[in-house]
Protein backbone atom coordinates (compact mmCIF):
# COMPACT_ATOMS: atom_id res chain seq x y z
CA UNK A 1 0.00 0.00 0.00
CA UNK A 2 1.31 3.40 -1.05
CA UNK A 3 1.80 5.78 1.96
CA UNK A 4 0.69 9.66 1.28
CA UNK A 5 1.91 12.36 3.78
CA UNK A 6 -0.92 15.19 3.61
CA UNK A 7 0.13 18.32 4.82
CA UNK A 8 -2.33 21.50 5.00
CA UNK A 9 -3.39 23.61 8.31
CA UNK A 10 -6.81 23.70 7.34
CA UNK A 11 -8.19 21.23 9.25
CA UNK A 12 -11.54 20.08 6.79
CA UNK A 13 -9.92 20.05 3.95
CA UNK A 14 -7.26 17.61 5.04
CA UNK A 15 -10.21 15.64 6.09
CA UNK A 16 -11.51 15.75 3.08
CA UNK A 17 -9.12 14.75 1.54
CA UNK A 18 -7.94 11.89 3.53
CA UNK A 19 -11.35 10.33 3.44
CA UNK A 20 -11.09 10.39 -0.27
CA UNK A 21 -7.20 9.07 -0.74
CA UNK A 22 -8.06 6.51 2.20
CA UNK A 23 -11.32 4.92 -0.08
CA UNK A 24 -8.67 4.98 -3.02
CA UNK A 25 -6.67 2.44 -0.92
CA UNK A 26 -3.82 4.73 0.11
CA UNK A 27 -2.76 4.81 3.63
CA UNK A 28 -2.65 8.68 4.87
CA UNK A 29 -1.39 10.26 7.65
CA UNK A 30 -1.53 14.43 7.97
CA UNK A 31 0.06 17.06 9.92
CA UNK A 32 -0.19 20.78 9.67
CA UNK A 33 3.19 22.36 9.55
CA UNK A 34 6.19 21.82 7.14
CA UNK A 35 8.01 21.03 10.17
CA UNK A 36 6.13 18.28 10.92
CA UNK A 37 6.14 17.45 7.80
CA UNK A 38 9.75 17.07 7.79
CA UNK A 39 10.30 15.08 10.80
CA UNK A 40 7.69 12.57 9.69
CA UNK A 41 9.57 11.98 6.46
CA UNK A 42 12.54 11.69 8.85
CA UNK A 43 10.97 8.97 10.75
CA UNK A 44 9.10 7.08 8.16
CA UNK A 45 9.18 6.49 4.32
CA UNK A 46 6.70 7.86 2.08
CA UNK A 47 5.60 7.43 -1.46
CA UNK A 48 3.80 11.02 -1.78
CA UNK A 49 4.14 14.52 0.07
CA UNK A 50 0.53 16.01 -0.50
CA UNK A 51 1.54 20.08 0.99
CA UNK A 52 -0.17 23.57 1.04
CA UNK A 53 2.26 26.04 -0.34
CA UNK A 54 1.21 28.40 2.58
CA UNK A 55 2.00 26.87 5.70
CA UNK A 56 2.13 28.42 9.43
CA UNK A 57 5.96 28.12 9.17
CA UNK A 58 7.63 26.62 6.62
CA UNK A 59 6.22 27.17 3.30
CA UNK A 60 5.31 24.73 0.99
CA UNK A 61 8.53 25.18 -1.27
CA UNK A 62 10.92 24.90 1.98
CA UNK A 63 9.70 21.59 2.32
CA UNK A 64 9.33 20.38 -1.50
CA UNK A 65 13.42 21.19 -1.72
CA UNK A 66 14.34 19.20 1.76
CA UNK A 67 11.89 16.60 0.74
CA UNK A 68 13.70 16.18 -2.54
CA UNK A 69 17.11 16.71 -1.32
CA UNK A 70 17.15 12.87 -1.04
CA UNK A 71 16.92 11.21 -4.59
CA UNK A 72 15.06 8.22 -3.45
CA UNK A 73 12.74 10.51 -0.99
CA UNK A 74 8.96 10.55 -1.82
CA UNK A 75 7.52 12.58 -4.68
CA UNK A 76 5.82 15.98 -3.75
CA UNK A 77 2.37 17.70 -5.41
CA UNK A 78 1.82 21.35 -4.33
CA UNK A 79 -1.35 23.09 -3.64
CA UNK A 80 -2.10 26.27 -3.81
CA UNK A 81 -4.84 28.80 -3.79
CA UNK A 82 -2.54 31.20 -4.48
CA UNK A 83 -1.23 30.61 -8.12
CA UNK A 84 1.41 32.10 -10.60
CA UNK A 85 3.51 30.96 -13.11
CA UNK A 86 6.64 32.19 -11.40
CA UNK A 87 5.63 29.79 -7.87
CA UNK A 88 4.54 26.54 -10.38
CA UNK A 89 8.05 27.05 -12.36
CA UNK A 90 9.84 27.41 -8.91
CA UNK A 91 7.72 24.60 -7.27
CA UNK A 92 9.09 22.47 -10.60
CA UNK A 93 12.83 23.47 -10.11
CA UNK A 94 12.83 22.25 -6.24
CA UNK A 95 11.86 19.37 -7.41
CA UNK A 96 8.20 19.01 -7.46
CA UNK A 97 6.40 16.33 -10.00
CA UNK A 98 2.86 18.08 -9.66
CA UNK A 99 0.83 21.66 -9.05
CA UNK A 100 -2.97 21.38 -7.95
CA UNK A 101 -4.49 24.77 -8.15
CA UNK A 102 -7.37 25.49 -5.59
CA UNK A 103 -10.41 24.18 -5.67
CA UNK A 104 -9.52 20.97 -7.69
CA UNK A 105 -11.97 18.38 -7.42
CA UNK A 106 -11.25 15.15 -5.81
CA UNK A 107 -11.54 13.00 -8.89
CA UNK A 108 -8.48 15.19 -10.54
CA UNK A 109 -6.55 14.40 -7.32
CA UNK A 110 -7.14 10.56 -7.22
CA UNK A 111 -5.98 10.87 -10.55
CA UNK A 112 -2.87 12.47 -10.14
CA UNK A 113 -1.74 10.64 -7.63
CA UNK A 114 -2.25 7.32 -9.44
CA UNK A 115 -0.69 8.75 -11.70
CA UNK A 116 2.39 9.32 -9.43
CA UNK A 117 2.36 6.13 -8.06
CA UNK A 118 2.43 4.39 -10.66
CA UNK A 119 5.31 6.03 -12.43
CA UNK A 120 7.28 5.38 -8.43
CA UNK A 121 6.19 1.92 -8.65
CA UNK A 122 7.60 1.29 -12.23
CA UNK A 123 10.83 2.87 -11.09
CA UNK A 124 11.47 0.52 -7.86
CA UNK A 125 10.85 -1.85 -10.19
CA UNK A 126 13.47 -0.52 -12.55
CA UNK A 127 15.94 -0.11 -9.49
CA UNK A 128 15.54 -3.36 -9.03
CA UNK A 129 16.30 -4.98 -12.25
CA UNK A 130 18.97 -2.52 -12.44
CA UNK A 131 20.38 -3.48 -9.25
CA UNK A 132 19.94 -7.48 -10.02
CA UNK A 133 21.56 -6.55 -13.48
CA UNK A 134 24.75 -4.99 -11.70
CA UNK A 135 24.73 -7.79 -9.26
CA UNK A 136 25.19 -10.06 -12.77
CA UNK A 137 27.50 -8.06 -14.04
CA UNK A 138 29.90 -7.46 -11.26
CA UNK A 139 29.73 -11.33 -11.01
CA UNK A 140 30.65 -11.80 -14.94
CA UNK A 141 32.84 -9.31 -15.63
CA UNK A 142 35.37 -10.33 -12.85
CA UNK A 143 37.30 -13.03 -13.59
CA UNK A 144 40.34 -14.17 -12.01
CA UNK A 145 41.39 -16.71 -9.41
CA UNK A 146 45.00 -15.51 -9.86
CA UNK A 147 46.95 -14.33 -6.69
CA UNK A 148 47.38 -11.56 -8.77
CA UNK A 149 43.71 -10.70 -8.95
CA UNK A 150 42.29 -11.59 -5.76
CA UNK A 151 45.03 -8.91 -5.00
CA UNK A 152 42.99 -6.22 -6.83
CA UNK A 153 39.94 -7.59 -5.94
CA UNK A 154 40.30 -7.66 -2.14
CA UNK A 155 41.87 -3.89 -3.03
CA UNK A 156 38.56 -3.06 -4.67
CA UNK A 157 36.21 -3.75 -2.27
CA UNK A 158 38.02 -2.59 0.61
CA UNK A 159 37.75 1.05 -1.51
CA UNK A 160 34.09 0.51 -2.98
CA UNK A 161 32.18 1.89 -0.10
CA UNK A 162 34.13 4.47 0.59
CA UNK A 163 34.47 8.13 -1.60
CA UNK A 164 38.16 7.85 -1.86
CA UNK A 165 39.73 8.69 -5.43
CA UNK A 166 40.95 5.34 -7.05
CA UNK A 167 43.47 5.50 -9.96
CA UNK A 168 43.62 1.86 -11.51
CA UNK A 169 47.13 1.97 -13.32
CA UNK A 170 48.33 -1.19 -15.56
CA UNK A 171 49.07 -1.78 -19.37
CA UNK A 172 46.35 -1.00 -21.87
CA UNK A 173 43.72 -3.81 -22.61
CA UNK A 174 44.05 -5.41 -18.97
CA UNK A 175 40.23 -4.17 -18.33
CA UNK A 176 41.24 -0.94 -16.28
CA UNK A 177 37.84 0.25 -17.50
CA UNK A 178 35.77 -3.09 -16.31
CA UNK A 179 37.52 -2.70 -13.08
CA UNK A 180 36.62 1.26 -12.78
CA UNK A 181 32.59 0.19 -13.36
CA UNK A 182 32.85 -2.28 -11.32
CA UNK A 183 33.73 -0.19 -8.18
CA UNK A 184 30.83 2.39 -9.10
CA UNK A 185 28.20 -0.77 -8.97
CA UNK A 186 30.08 -1.72 -5.57
CA UNK A 187 29.65 1.47 -3.74
CA UNK A 188 27.45 3.44 -2.22
CA UNK A 189 26.51 5.43 -5.70
CA UNK A 190 25.82 2.80 -7.53
CA UNK A 191 22.51 4.34 -8.48
CA UNK A 192 24.01 7.54 -9.51
CA UNK A 193 25.17 8.28 -12.87
CA UNK A 194 28.73 6.38 -13.85
CA UNK A 195 30.51 9.07 -16.38
CA UNK A 196 33.18 8.59 -18.38
CA UNK A 197 35.72 10.37 -20.80
CA UNK A 198 38.78 9.34 -22.71
CA UNK A 199 41.45 12.27 -22.22
CA UNK A 200 43.24 11.06 -25.11
CA UNK A 201 40.18 11.14 -27.82
CA UNK A 202 39.86 14.73 -27.41
CA UNK A 203 41.47 17.79 -28.27
CA UNK A 204 42.68 20.47 -25.47
CA UNK A 205 40.20 22.82 -27.34
CA UNK A 206 36.87 20.30 -26.50
CA UNK A 207 38.28 18.81 -23.25
CA UNK A 208 37.86 21.77 -20.95
CA UNK A 209 33.80 22.02 -22.67
CA UNK A 210 33.28 18.68 -21.97
CA UNK A 211 34.52 18.25 -18.62
CA UNK A 212 32.92 20.96 -16.91
CA UNK A 213 30.24 22.40 -19.55
CA UNK A 214 29.63 26.25 -21.26
CA UNK A 215 27.66 28.55 -21.86
CA UNK A 216 25.83 29.35 -24.78
CA UNK A 217 27.87 32.24 -26.78
CA UNK A 218 30.91 30.70 -24.88
CA UNK A 219 32.79 30.21 -27.92
CA UNK A 220 32.34 30.26 -31.95
CA UNK A 221 30.33 26.99 -31.96
CA UNK A 222 28.24 27.43 -28.46
CA UNK A 223 24.98 27.75 -29.57
CA UNK A 224 23.19 26.05 -26.95
CA UNK A 225 24.31 25.48 -23.01
CA UNK A 226 26.23 22.24 -22.66
CA UNK A 227 26.39 20.55 -19.20
CA UNK A 228 30.03 19.00 -18.81
CA UNK A 229 30.68 14.96 -17.49
CA UNK A 230 31.38 16.82 -13.96
CA UNK A 231 27.72 18.31 -13.39
CA UNK A 232 26.42 14.48 -15.21
CA UNK A 233 28.30 12.89 -12.51
CA UNK A 234 26.44 14.34 -9.42
CA UNK A 235 25.37 12.09 -6.66
CA UNK A 236 27.67 9.40 -9.17
CA UNK A 237 31.03 8.40 -10.56
CA UNK A 238 33.24 10.56 -12.64
CA UNK A 239 35.53 7.95 -14.68
CA UNK A 240 38.59 9.68 -16.36
CA UNK A 241 40.42 7.40 -18.52
CA UNK A 242 44.17 8.01 -19.46
CA UNK A 243 44.32 11.05 -17.53
CA UNK A 244 48.51 10.97 -18.01
CA UNK A 245 47.53 12.41 -21.28
CA UNK A 246 45.34 15.64 -19.92
CA UNK A 247 46.87 18.67 -21.23
CA UNK A 248 48.67 20.98 -18.62
CA UNK A 249 46.34 23.72 -18.39
CA UNK A 250 43.50 21.39 -17.84
CA UNK A 251 45.36 19.32 -15.57
CA UNK A 252 45.11 22.81 -13.25
CA UNK A 253 41.54 23.54 -13.50
CA UNK A 254 41.19 19.65 -12.58
CA UNK A 255 43.02 19.85 -9.63
CA UNK A 256 41.15 22.90 -8.22
CA UNK A 257 37.65 21.18 -8.56
CA UNK A 258 39.14 17.80 -7.04
CA UNK A 259 39.88 20.04 -3.96
CA UNK A 260 36.47 21.61 -3.29
CA UNK A 261 34.42 19.78 -6.07
CA UNK A 262 33.62 23.00 -7.27
CA UNK A 263 34.10 24.47 -11.16
CA UNK A 264 32.64 27.13 -13.39
CA UNK A 265 31.56 26.49 -17.06
CA UNK A 266 33.32 27.51 -19.82
CA UNK A 267 32.39 31.05 -20.31
CA UNK A 268 30.04 31.51 -16.79
CA UNK A 269 32.07 32.61 -13.26
CA UNK A 270 28.83 31.12 -11.49
CA UNK A 271 31.01 28.73 -9.19
CA UNK A 272 28.68 25.24 -9.18
CA UNK A 273 29.08 22.43 -6.65
CA UNK A 274 28.61 18.40 -7.10
CA UNK A 275 29.04 15.58 -5.10
CA UNK A 276 31.24 13.44 -7.39
CA UNK A 277 33.42 10.38 -6.59
CA UNK A 278 36.18 10.47 -8.73
CA UNK A 279 38.03 7.41 -10.65
CA UNK A 280 41.16 7.61 -12.92
CA UNK A 281 43.06 4.99 -15.10
CA UNK A 282 46.47 5.07 -17.08
CA UNK A 283 48.38 2.85 -18.85
CA UNK A 284 51.68 5.52 -18.36
CA UNK A 285 54.33 5.39 -16.18
CA UNK A 286 52.90 8.37 -14.14
CA UNK A 287 55.88 9.46 -11.93
CA UNK A 288 58.18 9.07 -15.34
CA UNK A 289 55.65 11.83 -16.34
CA UNK A 290 56.16 13.91 -13.73
CA UNK A 291 60.03 13.97 -13.81
CA UNK A 292 59.54 14.58 -17.66
CA UNK A 293 57.31 17.76 -16.47
CA UNK A 294 54.58 16.24 -18.37
CA UNK A 295 52.25 15.53 -15.39
CA UNK A 296 52.15 18.46 -12.23
CA UNK A 297 53.74 17.01 -9.35
CA UNK A 298 50.67 18.70 -7.65
CA UNK A 299 48.20 17.01 -9.95
CA UNK A 300 49.64 13.60 -9.73
CA UNK A 301 50.00 13.19 -5.38
CA UNK A 302 46.10 14.82 -5.58
CA UNK A 303 44.85 11.75 -8.27
CA UNK A 304 47.08 8.89 -6.50
CA UNK A 305 45.06 8.51 -3.35
CA UNK A 306 44.60 4.65 -3.70
CA UNK A 307 46.14 3.19 -6.77
CA UNK A 308 45.49 0.08 -7.75
CA UNK A 309 47.96 -1.89 -9.96
CA UNK A 310 45.90 -4.26 -12.73
CA UNK A 311 48.17 -6.60 -13.71
CA UNK A 312 48.75 -7.88 -17.53
CA UNK A 313 47.40 -10.50 -18.75
CA UNK A 314 50.82 -12.85 -19.20
CA UNK A 315 51.42 -12.22 -14.92
CA UNK A 316 48.04 -14.24 -14.56
CA UNK A 317 48.37 -16.50 -17.67
CA UNK A 318 46.25 -19.29 -15.09
CA UNK A 319 43.15 -16.99 -15.51
CA UNK A 320 43.40 -17.24 -19.13
CA UNK A 321 40.88 -20.40 -19.47
CA UNK A 322 37.91 -18.75 -17.16
CA UNK A 323 38.32 -15.68 -18.85
CA UNK A 324 37.82 -18.21 -22.27
CA UNK A 325 35.00 -19.31 -21.17
CA UNK A 326 33.17 -16.02 -20.21
CA UNK A 327 33.72 -14.43 -23.48
CA UNK A 328 32.50 -17.44 -25.16
CA UNK A 329 29.57 -17.78 -22.93
CA UNK A 330 28.94 -14.06 -23.17
CA UNK A 331 29.22 -13.55 -26.65
CA UNK A 332 28.71 -17.07 -27.86
CA UNK A 333 27.00 -19.57 -25.96
CA UNK A 334 27.97 -22.77 -26.24
CA UNK A 335 31.31 -22.31 -28.07
CA UNK A 336 33.91 -23.75 -26.58
CA UNK A 337 37.91 -24.05 -26.48
CA UNK A 338 39.80 -27.15 -26.89
CA UNK A 339 42.61 -28.46 -24.01
CA UNK A 340 45.27 -28.38 -26.51
CA UNK A 341 44.33 -24.85 -27.84
CA UNK A 342 43.58 -23.58 -24.32
CA UNK A 343 47.30 -24.51 -23.49
CA UNK A 344 48.29 -22.42 -26.30
CA UNK A 345 46.83 -19.38 -25.55
CA UNK A 346 48.01 -20.16 -22.16
CA UNK A 347 51.78 -20.15 -23.68
CA UNK A 348 51.16 -17.09 -25.66
CA UNK A 349 52.77 -13.75 -24.22
CA UNK A 350 49.80 -11.35 -25.27
CA UNK A 351 51.11 -8.12 -25.56
CA UNK A 352 47.68 -6.48 -26.18
CA UNK A 353 46.13 -8.32 -23.06
CA UNK A 354 42.32 -9.10 -22.47
CA UNK A 355 40.95 -7.30 -25.49
CA UNK A 356 43.72 -9.08 -27.17
CA UNK A 357 42.47 -12.10 -26.18
CA UNK A 358 39.16 -11.70 -26.99
CA UNK A 359 39.56 -11.01 -30.94
CA UNK A 360 41.77 -14.03 -31.23
CA UNK A 361 38.48 -15.91 -29.76
CA UNK A 362 35.96 -13.84 -31.78
CA UNK A 363 37.90 -14.77 -34.96
CA UNK A 364 38.47 -18.00 -34.06
CA UNK A 365 34.49 -18.60 -33.36
CA UNK A 366 33.94 -17.33 -36.74
CA UNK A 367 36.72 -20.01 -38.37
CA UNK A 368 35.38 -22.29 -36.64
CA UNK A 369 32.11 -21.82 -37.35
CA UNK A 370 32.71 -21.66 -41.45
CA UNK A 371 35.11 -24.98 -40.77
CA UNK A 372 32.95 -27.16 -38.60
CA UNK A 373 29.66 -27.35 -39.97
CA UNK A 374 26.02 -26.81 -38.43
CA UNK A 375 25.95 -29.55 -36.02
CA UNK A 376 26.66 -29.07 -31.83
CA UNK A 377 28.46 -26.63 -30.44
CA UNK A 378 31.39 -24.60 -31.99
CA UNK A 379 34.84 -25.77 -30.85
CA UNK A 380 37.74 -24.29 -31.35
CA UNK A 381 40.65 -26.14 -32.10
CA UNK A 382 44.31 -25.42 -32.52
CA UNK A 383 43.86 -25.19 -36.37
CA UNK A 384 41.30 -22.13 -35.64
CA UNK A 385 43.69 -20.12 -34.05
CA UNK A 386 45.83 -17.20 -35.73
CA UNK A 387 49.52 -18.74 -37.33
CA UNK A 388 51.00 -15.87 -35.09
CA UNK A 389 49.92 -18.06 -32.19
CA UNK A 390 50.51 -21.46 -33.76
CA UNK A 391 53.86 -20.59 -34.82
CA UNK A 392 54.89 -18.81 -31.19
CA UNK A 393 58.10 -20.69 -30.48
CA UNK A 394 56.64 -20.49 -26.49
CA UNK A 395 53.51 -22.61 -27.17
CA UNK A 396 56.12 -25.52 -28.37
CA UNK A 397 55.63 -28.52 -25.66
CA UNK A 398 59.29 -29.59 -24.22
CA UNK A 399 58.42 -32.93 -26.19
CA UNK A 400 58.58 -31.13 -29.23
CA UNK A 401 61.82 -29.17 -27.95
CA UNK A 402 63.87 -31.66 -26.94
CA UNK A 403 64.72 -33.62 -30.46
CA UNK A 404 67.95 -34.26 -31.87
CA UNK A 405 69.83 -31.47 -32.84
CA UNK A 406 68.33 -28.96 -30.58
CA UNK A 407 70.62 -26.04 -29.42
CA UNK A 408 69.59 -24.06 -26.14
CA UNK A 409 71.44 -21.14 -27.93
CA UNK A 410 69.15 -21.20 -30.72
CA UNK A 411 66.05 -21.17 -29.02
CA UNK A 412 67.34 -18.53 -26.93
CA UNK A 413 67.69 -16.42 -30.37
CA UNK A 414 64.78 -17.27 -31.37
CA UNK A 415 62.83 -15.97 -28.33
CA UNK A 416 64.87 -13.07 -28.32
CA UNK A 417 64.44 -12.23 -32.05
CA UNK A 418 60.24 -13.15 -31.37
CA UNK A 419 60.00 -10.71 -28.93
CA UNK A 420 61.90 -7.78 -30.57
CA UNK A 421 60.02 -8.12 -33.61
CA UNK A 422 56.29 -8.14 -31.40
CA UNK A 423 57.38 -5.03 -29.74
CA UNK A 424 58.05 -3.68 -33.33
CA UNK A 425 61.60 -3.28 -32.18
CA UNK A 426 61.41 -1.65 -28.83
CA UNK A 427 63.95 -3.63 -26.69
CA UNK A 428 62.57 -2.45 -23.73
CA UNK A 429 59.49 -3.97 -24.50
CA UNK A 430 60.61 -6.97 -25.73
CA UNK A 431 62.90 -7.16 -22.39
CA UNK A 432 59.36 -7.35 -20.31
CA UNK A 433 57.96 -9.98 -22.48
CA UNK A 434 60.79 -11.64 -21.95
CA UNK A 435 60.79 -10.96 -18.33
CA UNK A 436 64.04 -10.00 -18.04
CA UNK A 437 65.84 -6.38 -17.48
CA UNK A 438 66.62 -4.21 -20.73
CA UNK A 439 70.53 -4.40 -19.27
CA UNK A 440 70.58 -8.15 -19.22
CA UNK A 441 68.81 -8.43 -22.99
CA UNK A 442 71.52 -6.09 -24.65
CA UNK A 443 74.09 -8.43 -22.45
CA UNK A 444 72.70 -11.19 -24.39
CA UNK A 445 72.59 -9.48 -27.67
CA UNK A 446 76.09 -9.17 -27.50
CA UNK A 447 77.21 -12.21 -26.08
CA UNK A 448 74.67 -13.98 -29.19
CA UNK A 449 76.36 -11.93 -32.05
CA UNK A 450 79.76 -12.35 -30.69
CA UNK A 451 79.22 -16.71 -30.34
CA UNK A 452 78.00 -16.14 -34.09
CA UNK A 453 80.45 -13.82 -35.31
CA UNK A 454 78.31 -10.68 -36.41
CA UNK A 455 76.55 -7.58 -34.43
CA UNK A 456 73.13 -7.28 -33.02
CA UNK A 457 72.37 -4.69 -35.44
CA UNK A 458 73.20 -7.37 -38.53
CA UNK A 459 70.73 -9.79 -37.16
CA UNK A 460 67.93 -8.76 -34.91
CA UNK A 461 65.43 -5.75 -35.71
CA UNK A 462 67.44 -2.26 -34.39
CA UNK A 463 65.67 -0.67 -31.39
CA UNK A 464 63.27 1.95 -33.08
CA UNK A 465 62.72 3.17 -29.28
CA UNK A 466 66.09 4.93 -29.95
CA UNK A 467 65.44 6.90 -32.64
CA UNK A 468 65.72 10.39 -32.58
CA UNK A 469 62.23 11.92 -32.83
Amino acid sequence: MKRILLCDDEVKLSRVLQTALTSAGYAVECVSTGRAALARCAEQPFDVVLTDLRLPDLDGLAVTQAVRADPSGPEVIVMTAYATAETAVQAMRLGAYDYLIKPFSIDELRIRVARLCARRALQEENGQLQERLSSLQRTESLVGTSARMREVFELLSQVASTDATVIFLGESGTGKTVLARSLHQQSRRRRGPFCELHCAALPESLLESELFGHERGAFTGASAEHIGHVQQAHRGSLFLDEIGELPATIQVKLLRFLQDRQFCRVGSTQVRSVDVRFIAASNRDLLQAVRERVLREDFFYRINVFPIMVPSLRERSEDIPALCHAFLQRRHPGARATPEALELLQNYPWPGNIRELENVLERAVIVAGSTGGEEGPVSIELRHLPVSLRDSATALPTSTLLRPGFSIDQLEHSLIHEAIARASGNKTEAAKMLGITRRRLYSRLKSLAGEAGGAPSEELPEDRSERPV
